[in-house]
């Protein structure tokens, strides 16, 4: 074999798993992909779209919140549970409407303005999520809280929403 053979051959050898794994990677979720949490019939999606339904701005020094959560340890005393075993990208494939949520720490005029602390609080809420953070979760609760009627909502105190 002559030289030009057989650093042609390396560069095969090299460029085939280079290409499978292009091919796989690109095949995989995409990294705009976000997660999804399903309440009742409707899917509320966390993005860093501008063009969310609600935007919501986490700030515990606004003078006037629209809600007050306390994040807690023990799920059972919480009035939010958010828990997912990381497969929460596909939960909204088969919901029809989806509302998607955005946190914008810096929103001037946010749709709802949310104070997360573990000092006590209106309500509380667990997170113990592979896709969610407290923030998101805390944005989460506040549009769920927002769009239910309220009489349901103190009929339902206590209830839990999760994601397995």
């Amino acid at each position: 074999m002559t030289r030009t053979q057989i650093v042609s051959m390396l560069a095969l050898a090299v460029a085939v798993p280079v290409a499978a794994a292009g091919a796989f990677l690109s095949a995989s979720p995409s990294a705009s992909a976000r997660p999804c949490f399903v309440a009742g019939n409707t899917g509320y999606e966390v993005t860093a779209s501008a063009t969310a339904h609600v935007t919501v701005r986490i700030d515990n020094s606004a003078a006037h919140p629209n809600l007050r959560l306390q994040l807690v340890d023990d799920p059972a005393a919480a009035d939010f549970v958010l828990v997912d075993d990381g497969d929460a990208m596909q939960a909204c494939k088969a919901i029809p409407a989806i509302t998607r949520v955005r946190l914008d720490p810096a929103a001037a005029t946010p749709d709802l303005t949310v104070a997360l602390s573990r000092e006590p609080a209106d309500h509380k809420i667990f997170v113990q999520s592979a896709n969610f953070t407290e923030q998101d979760a805390a944005a989460l609760f506040a549009v769920i809280w927002q769009s239910t009627p309220k009489s349901v909502a103190n009929a339902a105190h206590g209830a839990y929403a999760t994601r397995r």
